[in-house]
């Protein structure tokens, strides 16, 4: 039996990138030996990217109608011209020229629409723009729509599902009525643990050295987030603002992140503010600059309206830093020993606490963390997610052909 891992990635989009090749190199180390397996990118940027961290690819590439017709329809559109004429798309007929019997996706890519009569399992990450979410990133060009059309194709014609919390979960089944039996809980593993300056270096001598401005005396606390509207830094420009006029000179927030819409609004307000001095902000960063950031660091902080769980909450369990996070969306019991619960209503919640944090409740919660973190988050849960995955479909294809 022959089973494709599909990465789709964006190296502008971090954070996702991160997740998909650090469950790839997990797969490689853990499965791959006793499996048949392969992994395949969707451009030749990806795939080179890959090779640096030892994992090798093949390409899937569009025809060229194909991709003329994308541009035009967009993917979901496209997807209903091919079920309307019934034909087949050249990403079937690629897994078919391969001799896939499953494909994993280790994104919610729409590619999933085209497997025909493969199988496949998806990873999901979040269904934030069901729940009354008044952000444009979750309005504007029918995103909404797009995402809903997309879920009601995949979810059911999927062979198992993935998501990163069991909140994930239960919004499938309430949203959706999904069976719980095919959705699989695997919360996300950081990539950054196993970042080295001999894989990836600094994008620039610039961002080395804007390390070196970061002085012991300060206590850095950061928000490796993109910029879209929900992740709310303009809560923590609003305590920054408090602290600043009670004369809390000793913290320092960090924001790095690619511009989704919300960073020239971010960064107008911060100048507006007079808040340079409290505040820095850096856009695309690479991975050996945020993990100095998380090592230099005294805390994290995540004020978002998406959730239940975001990577930075797994990266802060890992680098041993507390989080101070978004109270609505933690509701997790394992998760409330870990976090610092923010109120994201009132900005002065977050200032009393930071104000009030002991020493031993920071080791406390650090402690919780690594807990959780070595409970959920090692590369052997990697291992026993994906093997069961396959074992199970292994034993149901017997019933066609001989694997």
């Amino acid at each position: 039996m022959k089973i494709a891992f599909f990465i789709e990635g964006n190296l502008n989009n971090p954070g996702g990138y991160n997740q998909i090749i650090s469950t790839a190199s997990f797969v490689k180390n853990s499965l791959n030996e006793e499996n048949n397996i392969i992994f395949i990118t969707n451009s030749n940027e990806l795939k080179q990217s890959l090779q640096k961290v030892e994992i090798n690819s093949i390409n899937y590439k569009k025809s060229i109608p194909e991709k003329i017709l994308d541009y035009i329809f967009g993917l979901l559109n496209f997807f209903r011209i091919f079920i309307y004429f019934n034909l087949k798309h050249s990403f079937s007929k690629f897994l078919k020229k391969n001799n896939i019997d499953l494909v994993i996706f280790l994104s919610p890519t729409e590619y999933a629409l085209f497997c025909d009569d493969i199988n496949f399992v998806i990873n999901i990450w979040d269904l934030d723009h069901k729940k009354n979410s008044p952000f444009p990133e979750h309005k504007r060009n029918y995103t909404f729509e797009k995402r809903e059309e997309f879920l009601n194709n995949i979810l059911f014609k999927s062979f198992k599902i993935i998501v990163a919390h069991k909140g994930n979960k239960q919004d499938l089944v309430r949203f959706y009525n999904c069976e719980e039996e095919k959705i699989i809980v695997q919360p996300f593993i950081p990539l950054l643990p196993n970042i080295t300056n001999n894989k990836i270096g600094f994008l620039s001598e610039h961002e080395k050295n804007e390390l070196l401005k970061f002085t012991p005396k300060k206590k850095l606390i950061i928000y490796p987030a993109t910029f879209w509207a929900h992740k709310n830094h303009k809560y923590i420009l609003e305590a920054a603002e408090i602290l600043l006029s009670e004369k809390h000179q000793e913290f320092h927030f960090i924001f790095c992140g690619v511009d989704r819409g919300n960073y020239d609004y971010i960064k107008d307000t911060i100048n507006k503010k007079n808040l340079n001095k409290s505040i820095s902000v850096f856009s695309l960063v690479s991975n050996i600059f945020l993990k100095n950031l998380y090592e230099k660091c005294f805390a994290v902080i995540m004020p978002t309206d998406a959730g239940p769980t975001n990577l930075p909450l797994y990266e802060s369990m890992y680098f041993n830093k507390p989080i101070f996070y978004s109270e609505k969306i933690s509701y997790d019991d394992e998760l409330k020993n870990i976090i610092i619960p923010i109120n994201l209503s009132d900005p002065s919640n977050f200032v009393l606490q930071l104000k009030n944090l002991k020493d031993n409740e920071i080791k406390k919660k650090i402690k919780n963390g690594k807990i959780y973190y070595e409970k959920y988050c090692l590369e052997k849960n990697i291992y026993l997610t994906y093997k069961s995955i396959i074992d199970q479909f292994a034993n149901v294809a017997k019933t066609w052909k001989n694997n």
